[in-house]
């Protein structure tokens, strides 16, 4: 089973103790789902241990976790439903790759929270991050530029971006920035 952990913490007294928020719930937890939330905090996870499998659900039932099956499309399912979150990154500072650049670009400038597929349809387009996109209540130019006529239906931009050629290589660069403490999930 694999997985990524949402929230933050606010509040840490060891890794078998550790005060959770996420959309303003806020969760104490102990012992192993500590464990687990903390060790699927900066990536994917991965857990086969039933017993840890039962606690994960926990987990995903208090909304602090994604859980999905291994397969080729499973890190892009986990941050479908994942809300992409800029951050002031803290020191040390990692030096970010070209993609990883330009997906925080859009990330730190839009005036609301791109989802995965529509950062992947930004990269399959090479469209790149431009003032125009940013400007003061100027959003609407760049949700017209994602969606259409064929996109704007429920989920229909990230059923065909499940299928992008540039899919994993934004995936790839979301995670780094995961990583690297530019931006946390929700």
């Amino acid at each position: 089973m694999l997985y990524i952990s949402k929230g933050t913490v606010y509040k840490m007294s060891g890794i078998n103790n550790i005060d959770v928020s996420r959309c303003g719930n806020e969760c104490n937890l102990c012992g192993i789902q500590a464990k687990l939330w903390l060790a699927g905090r900066f990536n994917v996870a991965f857990v086969k241990n039933t017993a840890n499998q039962s606690e994960l659900q926990k987990l995903e039932s208090m909304g602090l976790v994604e859980i999905t099956e291994p397969d080729d499309t499973a890190d892009y399912r986990l941050l479908t439903n994942c809300v992409i979150c800029s951050v002031n990154p803290v020191l040390p500072y990692y030096p970010l790759n070209k993609n990883e650049k330009l997906i925080w670009k859009w990330i730190k400038n839009t005036e609301f929270k791109l989802t995965i597929s529509e950062l992947v349809y930004l990269m399959e387009q090479n469209i790149i991050p431009d003032p125009i996109f940013f400007a003061k209540n100027n959003w609407h130019t760049l949700i017209h530029t994602i969606y259409t006529g064929e996109t704007i239906f429920d989920r229909i931009l990230e059923t065909k971006m499940e299928q992008s050629p540039a899919r994993d290589g934004t995936v790839s660069a979301v995670l780094g920035l995961l990583r690297k403490k530019h931006i946390i999930l929700l």
